[in-house]
């Protein structure tokens, strides 16, 4: 059997990628900064050194989590929405969702409420005036789409949104039914 599945990369672009370089090169500059104090002080005193090469390696080590909600790409199967990050992947169902573009001033009330000291978030939960409670999984916000689901909405940057727009449109009439079965049930041990 041929699986159905489409895939939409999600390349980085935009303040969301300027942000991220600039996170990272702080990062690192404030671990080497750590490092260098530690050389500095191991002679003098052995604990103010060893604090610096902990902060040095925390550093080191948010540094290189900071991309691991990346996303890489979208998958559309049947009536599910899977977001592929560097190291989780997360699904959605699609059954009864409507896909949209966002509007230039959804885009930039979403770029204000994701942006903190001059660094735009393109992974998390957002509550917005103006979407509504929102998950956001993007690489480029002027790419953006609002899935709006029955309770929630997600919203996602692939690289060709009008293409993803008409997929997920496709999904619902491709899987009409699949609204109307319920969510199996997830047990939380």
């Amino acid at each position: 059997m041929a699986s159905s599945s489409r895939r939409f990369d999600c390349s980085n672009g935009g303040l969301v990628h300027d942000s991220r370089r600039r996170l990272r090169r702080f990062l690192l500059g404030l671990a080497l900064l750590c490092f260098a104090v530690a050389v500095a002080a191991w002679f003098a005193r052995t604990v103010p050194a060893l604090l610096a090469v902990a902060a040095g390696a925390l550093a080191l080590y948010a540094r290189r989590m900071s991309a691991d909600l990346d996303p890489l790409w979208l998958e559309i199967d049947g009536s599910q929405l899977a977001v592929q990050m560097r190291r989780q992947r997360q699904s959605f169902e699609l059954a009864g969702s409507t896909a949209r573009r966002l509007t230039d001033e959804e885009t930039d009330h979403l770029t204000r409420l994701a942006t903190t000291a001059g660094l735009t978030a393109g992974t998390g939960g957002f509550e917005s005036h103006l979407l509504g409670e929102i998950d956001l999984y993007a690489t480029d916000l002027e790419r953006a789409v609002l899935i709006q689901h029955e309770e929630s909405a997600t919203v996602v940057t692939p690289d060709d949104p009008v293409a993803f727009v008409e997929a997920v449109t496709a999904a619902n009439r491709a899987n009409p039914d699949a609204a109307a079965e319920p969510p199996p049930e997830e047990s939380e041990e």
